[in-house]
């Protein structure tokens, strides 16, 4: 299930019920976007899980303060629609994120449905800024970002390809909304048009 708050300050959290029609049980977080380092604590980055996928940290990396003038999704991806999938190799994917920061990856853990933490993803920020490819905490990006159209990532294994089905176009009666299709040969890309 995706929150979604103000200045991209969102999570995706699982949720669970033995019945289509049940209860959900809240079970925790997966991905979470928009912290800060401020004194404000209900965006605070410690109410996030960032310490456990990046260690004990005395303050919030500087790869996740944006400068004056730009937003959290100039960088960064937004926790929302999630796109959660088995590879055919057994593993457990999720994709999300939306046109702001682009749509990202991160593999799940099979027995909870959270994510896995034993997964390490590198960091390029230092080196390719925007056009970054992958950070630790938000897993790999596989399309789209620079708040260009792209977003709603549904991906599935068909044939010989995993097929990543996304939005594109204005939310509106004159946008021209449509869907696009990328497939490629591994679950988490490249994909291609």
């Amino acid at each position: 299930m995706s929150v979604n708050g103000p200045n991209h300050n969102c999570a995706i959290v699982l949720m669970t019920s033995d019945k289509i029609d049940g209860t959900n049980v809240y079970q925790g977080p997966v991905v979470y976007s928009g912290f800060k380092n401020a004194n404000d604590a209900r965006v605070s980055w410690k109410k996030t899980d960032l310490e456990l996928v990046l260690g004990e940290l005395s303050a919030l990396p500087s790869r996740y303060h944006w400068p004056n003038g730009l937003s959290w999704g100039d960088y960064w991806p937004n926790s929302i629609d999630p796109c959660v999938f088995y590879d055919e190799e057994g593993k457990l994917w999720m994709s999300y994120g939306s046109w702001s920061g682009g749509i990202w990856m991160l593999e799940l853990d099979e027995q909870t449905g959270l994510r896995d933490y034993n997964v390490v993803y590198g960091v390029d920020y230092d080196t390719k800024k925007k056009s970054m490819t992958q950070d630790p905490y938000f897993g790999k990006r596989i399309a789209g970002g620079y708040y260009v159209s792209g977003e709603a990532s549904y991906i599935e294994h068909i044939g010989d390809y995993y097929y990543l089905f996304m939005t594109y176009g204005g939310l509106e009666a004159k946008g021209g909304y449509q869907m696009r299709v990328f497939r490629s040969k591994n679950p988490d890309g490249p994909y291609l048009d």
